[in-house]
């Protein structure tokens, strides 16, 4: 009698664990949405699409080629000269082009100077150059090349592709007429790859460096840089060209004062032809008194 109340009272307890295990397991499932989220496993967030803010965003990059033209007034060309070369090394600059023109005695000297100067340093070179005498006038243009550059960088890739093309195909050939036609392909694409290079190299060197193009003139007309006399011809030489440049000035001078001498010269006139005259009317009353104190003369 015992063994059916002994199997009916495990049936129960094993219903009860039953339960209670079921029950336990559904727990956290039926819990909160943040007791949820806690205990799943953390997710990565998906990437969000990257914008700059609107202080952040920088324009794209520019190819900008500037030159800079510029005339100066100054007192001695050469010398003015001399100092923008100076101007130019200073800033990792060089020297294209320059000429000296000692002017004549009717002109005004001259020197020409052709700068290259890194573009980041061309306002600086500008101002310094600006500082060696009066400026007459200066101007500076900025010209847009990008579209050039990315023209010129397309047009390289491709026939640098197609070059690569050809001498795979030229590797592989076996027939001699094939090789042949690749092989004056391949001429012909390296030709212009190497003059599309050329032009870019032009295009990267004037984007880099920018032109300054100065002119320095003499203050007065007729003056020049002084020269360098050496020896003792070069003394004779001194002597006779400061004889004539002193000749010259006399003969300048006297242009001047003419008008002067002129005018002076008929003043001169007019107060001596004044003062004789003054001194003619004395001797006329003279004459005349003494003409009337003599008793007349009878006949």
């Amino acid at each position: 009698m015992k063994s059916p109340k002994l199997a009916v009272f495990v049936l129960g307890l094993s219903a009860l664990v039953v339960l209670t295990g079921c029950s336990g397991g559904q727990g956290p499932v039926r819990g909160s949405a943040p007791e949820a989220m806690d205990s799943a496993p953390a997710i990565a967030p998906a990437p969000e699409k990257f914008e700059p803010a609107p202080g952040d965003r920088t324009a794209p990059q520019r190819d900008v080629v500037k030159t800079a033209t510029m005339r100066i007034t100054v007192a001695d060309t050469v010398v003015a000269a001399d100092k923008a070369v100076d101007i130019a090394a200073d800033a990792d600059g060089r020297v294209d082009n320059r000429t000296d023109d000692a002017g004549t005695g009717a002109g005004r000297a001259q020197s020409s100077v052709v700068l290259r100067v890194p573009a980041d340093k061309l306002d600086e070179v500008i101002d310094e150059l600006g500082g060696l005498g009066f400026v007459q006038n200066a101007n500076t243009r900025a010209e847009d090349v990008t579209a050039q550059r990315v023209d010129l960088d397309a047009r390289i890739t491709a026939l640098q592709t197609s070059v690569d093309r050809l001498l795979g195909i030229m590797r592989d050939a076996r027939d001699p007429e094939a090789l042949i036609s690749a092989e004056n392909a391949l001429s012909e694409r390296q030709a212009e790859l190497d003059s599309l290079r050329a032009q870019r190299t032009a295009l990267g060197e004037q984007i880099a460096y920018s032109t300054v193009d100065v002119t320095f003139t003499a203050e007065q007309a007729g003056t020049s840089s002084p020269q360098r006399y050496e020896g003792f011809f070069g003394q004779v030489k001194r002597g006779w060209d400061t004889m004539v440049d002193t000749a010259g000035d006399l003969i300048l001078l006297f242009g001047y004062l003419l008008p002067w001498l002129v005018a002076l010269a008929v003043v001169a006139a007019v107060a001596i032809g004044l003062a004789q005259a003054l001194r003619r009317i004395p001797r006329l009353s003279s004459n005349s008194r003494s003409d009337s104190d003599k008793p007349p003369q009878i006949p």
